[in-house]
């Protein structure tokens, strides 16, 4: 007869204790969010993840389950050879010996280190218990940043792949998978993973049931090598991992990642991913295959459109970036930033009418678009519509106070009504916000150049100049502000340099012609005039130094030629018919003098200008004679 054990109701002293203890920590009352955050730093590590070559591969966090047990998503470790853990705060990294055991479709893993007994550990709560809407506290390193501690609600219970996992609003970023998730008593309930959004770019942020890793620590057995575990990487991970390296900055690995990952199955989610931090990188090409092939793979993906538009603009294609914007408009209607995006490249092309009135469309869709704002203001500023523009930026600034653009942007539409003071107040305030900006010391040096502080306005352009190496405009101003002081030679070197990074700058060669002239090199002014004109053929300046430089040469007849091509091009140009009424009073044709003089002068009070209209009274008192 076979021995039958009888069954006994006393519990053995080891489970009844388990049992109190539980009943205990169940009890256990709520904590403050600081002691949580204590605790749980205390037990959170850090992973770094390599290759057989010792590259690496990834990062991620976990957290000790017991001495010398560290539980992670199983997506970190995955395709990995060798890893090493760090606990927050401390200096010490452990070496990762192997693996203890997997769950594949839960996304853990068991990761065994040679570790103190002296590591705190995080008691372990019941998952089956959590309510939606209970707070819930996240440990991790998002973005390398190391020892963070976030918190949001339970928003759901979902089921996913046939298991469940626990969907919350604290945020998890690249950094953080494999952190516990805490509640409001400071025991793990979870553990974060994210899933990394398609194209629409959503990331959803999760927890896998502590119940889960319970099962899994009842499995862990004996230390396996990672070669055993992870032979393979699943495109998923590569995509996954894609994520993570492009949020830390590692625009070259994310790409690389992206790649393994549409060799394995090729997506749209992959390819938009991809040609994301193409453009990171500034391969706009690129950038637009990848967004292409994603289109044809979602072809109703508005965001897909969007940035295929971006990437266009990027490259000047301004009416190709607008049907991309169009498409992206039809498939949501309420896409504000499509309206904004395509009221950019309308604004490139100069239809600011156009232009703004995508930007209204924007933000009626969105009241508080900061962008918006901004960049109808500078549509508004390109139509003359000063005022207006200011509005916009003031908008901006209450909305995001420290927005260095928007000052920036002020500052330039007050230097445009020639509230000098006034805009330098706003260059100060953007400089403050954004200390390595070079355009906001180049146009603060501009208002004060126009203020005649010469010195301080070369000493912005020379910090612009610091800051940007090869910011053309910056030495053509500095070039400007040291012709003023009357150091042309100087003037000229700044302008050859301008000239040299930007050839094809045509204020640059007028302005070294002006400071030839000023040294006497007269036929090396023409020749500047020359270059300006062959590149910009209705460029009245140009034309209009070439005749001064002739009239010094004694070419009277060929400088009038160029005066009258000057006011062809630029009627109003009172300089023009006041030089050309010099020549012609040095021909002795007096009368003709007399008209252009007039002329002159009716112009130069209609422009305010003062100056030239007392040089004009004098020339026409020796005329008269």
């Amino acid at each position: 007869m076979e021995h039958q054990k009888k069954m006994s109701w006393q519990l053995p002293l080891v489970t009844l204790v388990g049992v109190l203890l539980s009943s205990t920590l169940n009890n256990a009352p709520a904590q403050t969010v600081p002691q949580i955050a204590e605790k749980a730093l205390a037990s959170t590590v850090s992973l770094e993840m390599q290759d057989r070559n010792g590259m690496l591969l990834g990062r991620g966090s976990g957290f000790f389950v017991r001495h010398n047990l560290i539980v992670t998503n199983y997506h970190v470790i995955e395709g990995a050879a060798q890893g090493t853990a760090k606990l927050v705060g401390k200096d010490t990294k452990y070496t990762v010996e192997g693996i203890t055991a997997t769950d594949k479709t839960n996304d853990l893993a068991l990761l065994k280190v040679l570790a103190g007994y002296g590591i705190k550990l995080l008691p372990l709560g019941d998952s089956d218990t959590v309510q939606v809407g209970e707070t819930v506290y996240v440990a991790g390193n998002p973005l390398g940043l190391e020892g963070t501690v976030s918190d949001g609600i339970i928003s759901s219970r979902r089921n996913r792949d046939a298991t469940e996992q626990l969907q919350m609003t604290a945020p998890i970023s690249p950094g953080s998978s494999g952190g516990p998730v805490l509640n409001n008593k400071g025991k793990v309930i979870g553990v974060s993973v994210a899933v990394y959004g398609g194209l629409e770019a959503q990331n959803l942020n999760f927890a896998i049931p502590s119940n889960y890793l319970k099962t899994l620590l009842a499995r862990s057995g004996t230390v396996k090598p990672f070669s055993q575990e992870s032979q393979s990487i699943s495109a998923e991970t590569y995509f996954n991992r894609g994520y993570e390296k492009g949020k830390l900055g590692d625009h070259k690995g994310a790409i690389a990642d992206y790649t393994q990952a549409i060799r394995l199955q090729p997506d749209a989610r992959a390819y938009f991913n991809r040609g994301y931090e193409k453009g990171k990188l500034g391969d706009h090409k690129g950038a637009i295959a990848d967004y292409t092939q994603a289109i044809r793979l979602q072809s109703d993906s508005a965001y897909a459109y969007l940035n295929r538009g971006n990437a266009k603009r990027k490259l000047g294609q301004h009416f190709a970036s607008i049907f991309d914007y169009d498409t992206a408009i039809r498939l949501q209607p309420d896409y504000a930033l499509a309206y904004n995006n395509r009221g950019v490249a309308k604004r490139n092309l100069g239809q600011h009418f156009a232009a703004i009135s995508d930007f209204d469309t924007a933000i009626r869709l969105q009241p508080d678009y900061v962008h918006a704002y901004l960049n109808r203001g500078v549509a508004r500023e390109n139509l003359g519509q000063h005022f207006a523009a200011i509005s916009d930026y003031d908008t901006a600034i209450r909305l995001q106070p420290d927005y260095a653009l928007a000052y920036l942007s002020r500052g330039d539409a007050k230097a445009d009504l020639g509230q000098h003071f006034a805009a330098i107040s706003d260059y100060d305030t953007a400089i403050r916000l954004q200390p390595d900006y070079a355009p906001t010391y180049n146009n603060r040096g501009g208002a004060k150049d126009n203020l005649g502080q010469h010195f301080a306005a070369i000493s912005d352009y020379d910090t612009a100049i610091r800051l940007q190496p090869d910011y053309a405009l910056a030495y053509y101003n500095r070039g400007g502000a040291k012709a003023d002081l009357g150091e042309y030679a100087a003037a000229i070197s700044d302008y050859d340099t301008a000239i040299r990074l930007q050839p094809d700058y045509a204020d640059a060669y007028v302005n070294r012609g002006i400071a030839k002239e000023e040294l006497g090199q007269h036929f090396a002014a023409i020749s500047d005039y020359d270059t300006a004109i062959r590149l910009q053929p209705d460029y009245a300046d140009a034309y209009a130094g070439r005749g001064v430089a002739k009239v010094k040469l004694g070419e009277y007849a060929a400088a009038i030629s160029d005066y009258d091509t000057a006011i062809r091009l630029q009627p109003d140009y009172a300089l023009a018919y006041y030089n050309r009424g010099v020549v012609k009073g040095l021909l002795e044709h007096f009368w003709e003098a007399k008209q252009d003089l007039r002329t002159a002068y009716k112009l130069a009070e209609q422009a305010g200008d003062e100056s030239l209209k007392a040089r004009i009274k004098k020339t026409l008192q020796i005329v008269d004679r």
